[in-house]
């Protein structure tokens, strides 16, 4: 062992000695080197040999290899043939690592990142022996032959011996179907499309498409995932008149196998608004079909298959098949996606923004009377008919009828919105009565909603609504309802008087459903106040006196508050019984934290004091 560790020293003494005269490191640093390495080999070479000692020892190299280059740039050296030196020696441990741990993964993916820098002629040999221990995942297929097709495109054959083995285990697997399909398609755009010599015989790309296609008809027999094939033909338009015959083979098998898929229909009204039109490839290979009954073609053809279209043109395709889909599915996700594309054509299409918006008119109005549209595009249609004089009655029809089919509280915000909009006092009283006795704590948004229309109007009604509707929200015993109740409160103080607030705040303290918030809001309004006088003080305090007795037992901020106040505007002296009530109330196990934050805040307190 020691003669075998010594022999790989003495290897090394070539690198000592250019480190040595290119002055890399110091002569310290150089022995310090000798002794790591040394220790390291020891490590790798003993009987019970670990992964964690070549990962150091790996490790320790790379550091190496990166110190050596930082002194290259520094010193503006060219030390390549240290650098290959560890590079070799770091792809030699990692061959004997693998030899013995062959089943971890990682090292093959970190030996493989390493080699891409250092030897990436070796990359593609590496990738082949992984194969052969980690081949039931598909990733690694699909990694080997990435790497070959990017490494060297010469090496095609490689590329897809790799693939078909890789599918020949996997044949369900999306990624690498996806990629195969790639590659091929990527092979037959920069194939040579002139016609060979001999009598009947295809070119090169017609021959490269076929393979295509069979790549294509494989993934067909076993894969089942719509989006898959959507993304295949997705990556046709990129050579589209070279694909067009293999688009309109896969649209009639999606159309065969997925008729009601709403995604289906999506994507190719979609297509249309890219130039794509369906009925191009129709009356192209249609015909073609009814002329020759073989798929092969003994001749070029060079005629575009997709025509060119105006904008307009492309939208009212789009249309088209989009009306088509929705009279087909009837479901509310399909109007959705067509809706939906429709809205956002006004956005980017903004030439033919009037042209889109009659289409989107119609479709928003063709959507409600089917009864399938969701609440959001009816906050769409809201907006139009908002933004048009003659339009409120119109929109509080269509959001009443709607109301009929779709109670959510989406489309009651819509309405409720529309009658604040058009100032409608008696419709609006008329919902929130309906609301209030249908929907329960869910109708929390529409109570806020009529407040602040109350509150905005501002005149004697208002006020008389606005007092009633707080004071029937005052005896609502759901939670959510707190806040409408520190609403209130800031309401009296601000609208009528601070002595009208604190005689309400004693009535709901003692009302369920009990809230901390409630009476932290009545301590801001209080302490918001200028003057300081004792019957505030007093109120301030009753304030702490509810929180402690209603939630003293289990919360030990509410007794620091009270500590605070008491210190800065109350009675200081009245701190240490209130520090043994706190101690006597709380549960046993909140103890500790009250005391943890009582000493605490008399720390600050004694530093302020300090520092002021």
């Amino acid at each position: 062992m020691g003669e075998f560790i010594a022999e790989m020293q003495e290897r090394m003494l070539p690198e000592y000695e250019q480190m040595k005269q290119y002055q890399v490191f110091t002569p310290d640093q150089i022995r310090e080197c000798v002794r790591k390495r040394e220790r390291l080999l020891l490590n790798i070479t003993k009987s019970q040999i670990r992964m964690g000692d070549y990962l150091e020892f790996i490790l320790y190299e790379k550091t190496m290899y990166k110190a050596i280059t930082e002194k290259e740039k520094l010193g503006g050296l060219k030390l390549n043939g240290l650098k290959a030196s560890i590079c070799t020696r770091v792809i030699r441990m990692y061959r004997e690592m693998l030899v013995k741990f062959a089943h971890e993964k990682s090292l093959w993916d970190n030996y493989i990142k390493f080699s891409k820098k250092s030897a990436p002629q070796e990359v593609a040999g590496i990738y082949e022996k992984m194969l052969s221990y980690h081949g039931d995942d598909p990733q690694v297929w699909l990694n080997a032959a990435l790497w070959i097709y990017e490494y060297n495109r010469a090496n095609i054959a490689r590329v897809q011996d790799i693939l078909l083995r890789g599918l020949q285990r996997h044949a369900c697997s999306e990624p690498l179907n996806s990629c195969f399909f790639e590659i091929q398609l990527k092979e037959a755009a920069q194939a040579d499309s002139e016609r060979n010599l001999g009598e009947n015989t295809v070119s090169e790309q017609q021959i490269q498409m076929e393979r295509v296609m069979a790549v294509y008809r494989n993934s067909l027999a076993n894969i089942t995932n719509l989006d898959y094939f959507l993304k295949l033909l997705e990556s046709c338009e990129d050579h589209s008149e070279l694909t067009a015959e293999l688009q309109y083979n896969i649209i009639n098998e999606l159309q065969t196998k997925f008729p009601r898929e709403p995604a289906l229909w999506d994507a190719l009204a979609k297509r249309e608004l890219r130039g794509f039109h369906l009925g191009d490839l129709t009356e192209k290979f249609d015909n073609a079909d009814s002329d020759k009954p073989s798929a092969k073609k003994s001749s070029p053809d060079t005629e575009r298959v997709f025509q060119t279209r105006s904008k307009k043109r492309c939208i009212e395709l789009c249309v088209t098949i989009y009306k088509v889909a929705v009279q087909h599915l009837q479901t509310q996700e399909m109007l959705s996606l067509y809706l939906d594309v429709m809205m956002s054509l006004g956005k980017n299409y903004k030439s033919e923004r009037t042209f889109v918006q009659q289409f989107l008119a119609n479709a928003l109005q063709d959507g409600h009377a089917s009864k399938l549209m969701h609440a959001r595009h009816y906050a769409a249609l809201s907006n139009m008919l908002g933004s048009s004089e003659d339009g409120a009655e119109t929109c509080v029809r269509i959001l009443t009828e709607a109301l009929q089919h779709d109670n959510s509280l989406r489309m009651h915000e819509l309405l409720l919105a529309t009658l604040i909009r058009n100032d409608s006092e008696a419709s609006i009283q008329k919902l929130f009565s309906e609301v209030r006795r249908t929907m329960g704590a869910e109708a929390r948004p529409l109570w806020e909603m009529v407040i602040g229309y109350y509150r905005a109007r501002g005149d004697q009604l208002a006020k008389r609504q606005l007092n009633d509707i707080y004071m029937q929200a005052c005896k609502e015993t759901w939670p959510e309802f707190v806040n409408l109740r520190c609403n209130y409160l800031s309401y009296l103080w601000h609208e009528h008087s601070p002595a009208k607030a604190r005689e309400e705040y004693a009535k709901l303290a003692q009302q369920p459903p009990l809230s901390l918030k409630l009476h932290r809001e009545m301590v801001n309004l209080i302490q918001s106040s200028k003057p300081k006088d004792l019957t505030t003080i007093k109120a301030w305090r009753m304030c702490y006196e509810f929180m402690i007795t209603f939630f003293g037992k289990r919360e030990p901020s509410v007794w620091i508050e009270y500590i605070k106040f008491e210190r800065d505007h109350g009675d200081p002296k009245s701190i240490p019984l209130l520090s043994r009530r706190a101690i006597a109330t709380l549960e046993p196990q909140f103890v500790s934290i009250f005391q943890a934050e009582r000493a605490m805040e008399h720390v600050g307190m004694s530093l302020n004091k300090y520092f002021n």
